[in-house]
């Protein structure tokens, strides 16, 4: 396969591994070798949907065989698109824990996952195969789609518990902040530009559910 990437390539999202020890050349070439391979199926998924992605379709853009394609991706282009989605929901989950940790008010914890999806989301490309999931897409995400949600939604209510709300009323509060969440980064990903007016709005949402208890 080509050695390098073109800078509209260059990865959308972050592989994450823990290492007992470093890894060998080898290991690290055949991890930056399915990087290139997922980076192109997000590119053909932009240029043409569902329809333009294909095992065919990605051998040629990275310049290998079928064959190397199979060899990474046993499962073909199935298994890379969830991949795709396992990747950057890993990376949401990452940037939201970071962002959350660095926070000591409740309603600045709970707004802080929001604020990683939703850069995240503004990415080029990223964004669009992430949150706008098509009838066609969505069966084959089943598997790995809601971890990062469910990650969050424990996240929150974890939080509203904390600041003096009983546990069922937080879980429901929770449930309520969550959807408001996702509608919001489905907006980012169709207009990055609103990004700011809807953290702005959301901040508001969850200060007034924060400071509310029962």
């Amino acid at each position: 396969m080509r050695t390098s990437l073109s800078s509209t390539l260059r990865p959308v999202y972050k592989v994450s591994m823990t290492q007992s020890k470093p890894m060998s050349l080898r290991e690290k070439n055949r991890l930056r070798s399915r990087q290139e391979l997922l980076d192109s199926v997000l590119t053909l998924f932009d240029e043409g949907d569902l329809a333009a992605c294909s095992v065919e379709a990605v051998a040629k853009l990275v310049g290998a065989s079928k064959t190397t394609v199979y060899s990474y991706f046993p499962g073909g282009i199935d298994e890379m698109l969830r991949d795709v989605y396992r990747l950057i929901s890993q990376r949401v989950i990452a940037l939201g824990t970071q962002l959350r940790d660095a926070e000591t008010e409740t309603g600045a914890r709970i707004l802080a996952p929001a604020r990683a999806l939703f850069s995240i989301c503004a990415e080029p490309k990223v964004g669009r195969f992430y949150m706008l999931l098509t009838p066609a897409l969505s069966p084959l995400l089943q598997p790995v789609v809601g971890v990062a949600s469910g990650t969050f939604k424990e996240m929150f209510a974890d939080d509203l518990a904390a600041s003096g709300h009983d546990r069922q009323s937080a879980s429901l509060y929770a449930v309520v902040i969550n959807g408001a969440i996702r509608e919001c980064a489905v907006s980012v990903a169709k207009c990055p530009e609103q990004r700011p007016d809807l953290e702005k709005t959301l901040a508001k949402v969850i200060a007034g559910i924060a400071s509310t208890t029962r």
